[in-house]
């Protein structure tokens, strides 16, 4: 009966993967390729709602694989994502500088790869670390090769942001009400769907803070509009991690100190916010916070606190925050010493390391530094690391310069949008192993990506700006037309 059951599924998922490629094909030749990225981000959002920790998602249809294989739908979705765009377009007849130079990185990965075998690293760790040539370059690619009004004008990307502000509303309502569900369903089973995550959040927030810029650079701003960042916001306080607060924290930066210094052409004074709306949004802020406080205070019949009260106390007098700094010190310590052996072309993907665990006092073996230039040097030399800073700071210069030069508005404001995300998502990398989580990979590659799309798209002539756009923004907070 075996012998019969594997050549049949392997029949039925082959002619799954030829549907989803044709379906590929036809949005590429239909006009429709701006939704391959989005449909991507969307997966990402469901899947992050419904498992919060990336690391215990169940064998089901957002993991499948069977035995030792270990598969995600991302790598899955962008193989046959470009494999279906090769089909329709053929091969590009020329690349640019920033498509270059990720390219350059990609091939230097592939190389980090190869050498993993060659060193004898653990196979499996090679082949799930070498997974970033598809959530980074392949996803930049994805994303790159769209132009950028087509994320606009269609209401697609507003959309997405829909999906966003709902997925996080009932996820702050379930965590609020204490409300968790554990079930066994066939190829979704869930574990806790209801527990806020810190990916999560960042997801959330990435996708609105693009929606919102694009909404005030396109149409009047109104309570609805402000009231649609109110559950994003609460997400990401309610995930009480660290690096997703100080993402958001810099997305914000960023956007103030380029709207206040940045535009040439007098870009923010085209926004459509005013005095009034400003104060509407610092009162929505602190609804925020009271409802953080007072709603739990009352369900649990305690006294109010604020919800990052412990989370401050802890980070200077707990015990535990001491002693995961001075494992960060030792990881980086451990790193330092296994670099100069391979300071060009570094140890290659899978290469892990001892170091002494203050906590548990064990000795630990790990295969990343919780450092994205660290890792990045350790794995890929300083070949590596340099590549991988060229093709970053070429993207950002871009899309500085479209941010202050671009004259359609609605495009500079996504542009200005996109570079607090990646200034976010690079001060994550110096917290968390960003390369080695595949969601946070994925969003950084998507984010270049788009980013990519606003400069080779700033030649272009805006497109009803006031049109389709402040039709379709509007669904963003209402999830419905108007």
């Amino acid at each position: 009966m075996l012998i019969v059951l594997i050549p049949l599924a392997a029949i039925v998922v082959l002619g799954v993967l030829t549907a989803v490629v044709k379906l590929f094909v036809r949005w590429e030749r239909e006009g429709k390729e701006h939704l391959v990225p989005l449909v991507l981000l969307g997966m990402l959002v469901v899947e992050a709602t419904i498992y919060n920790d990336p690391n215990a998602v169940p064998r089901g249809l957002f993991h499948p694989g069977s035995g030792a294989t270990q598969l995600r739908l991302p790598e899955i979705y962008i193989t046959l994502a470009l494999i279906a765009r090769l089909i329709a377009r053929g091969r590009p007849v020329r690349i640019g500088l920033p498509a270059g130079l990720w390219l350059a990185f990609g091939a230097w990965m592939v190389v980090g790869a190869v050498e993993g075998a060659l060193y004898h690293n653990g196979l499996s760790q090679d082949l799930y670390e070498a997974k970033d040539i598809f959530y980074i370059v392949g996803a930049y690619a994805l994303a790159s090769g769209v132009p950028i009004r087509k994320y606009i004008d269609t209401g697609a990307l507003l959309k997405l942001g829909t999906l966003c502000v709902v997925s996080a509303s009932v996820i702050d309502l379930m965590t609020f009400a204490g409300v968790k569900v554990t079930t066994n369903l066939p190829l979704l089973p869930l574990s806790a769907f209801g527990t806020v995550g810190a990916e999560t959040a960042a997801l959330y927030l990435a996708v609105v803070a693009m929606c919102f810029m694009v909404r005030i650079a396109s149409g009047p701003v109104r309570l609805i509009h402000v009231l649609a960042l109110l559950p994003v916001v609460a997400n990401v306080l309610l995930a009480d991690q660290r690096a997703v607060l100080v993402n958001m924290g810099l997305v914000v930066l960023v956007v103030i100190v380029g709207i206040v210094i940045g535009p040439r052409r007098g870009i923010a004074r085209g926004f459509y916010v005013t005095g009034g709306q400003l104060v509407l949004t610092a009162l929505a802020i602190v609804a925020v916070l009271l409802l953080l406080v007072v709603v739990p205070a009352a369900v649990n019949r305690q006294p109010a606190k604020l919800p990052l009260a412990s989370s401050a106390q802890s980070l200077f007098h707990n015990e535990a925050k001491a002693e995961s700094a001075q494992d960060r010190l030792d990881l980086a310590s451990a790193v330092e010493k296994l670099i100069p052996q391979h300071l060009l072309i570094g140890w290659g993907y899978g290469i892990e390391f001892q170091y002494f665990e203050t906590g548990t006092r064990t000795v630990i073996t790990i295969p990343y530094a919780h450092s994205l230039v660290l890792d990045l040097w350790l794995r890929l030399g300083l070949i590596g690391l340099v590549l991988f800073v060229l093709a970053f700071g070429d993207s950002v210069k871009g899309g500085l310069l479209v941010w202050r030069r671009d004259q359609d508005r609605v495009t500079a404001s996504l542009a200005l949008a996109i570079l607090g995300l990646l200034a976010g998502l690079l001060a994550t990398g110096l917290l968390e192993p960003l390369l080695d989580e595949y969601r946070f990979a994925t969003l950084f590659g998507v984010c270049l990506g788009l980013l990519r799309a606003c400069v080779t798209s700033t030649n272009e002539r805006p497109r009803l700006p006031r049109g389709p756009v402040a039709v379709t923004a509007s669904r963003f907070a209402t999830g419905a037309p108007r």
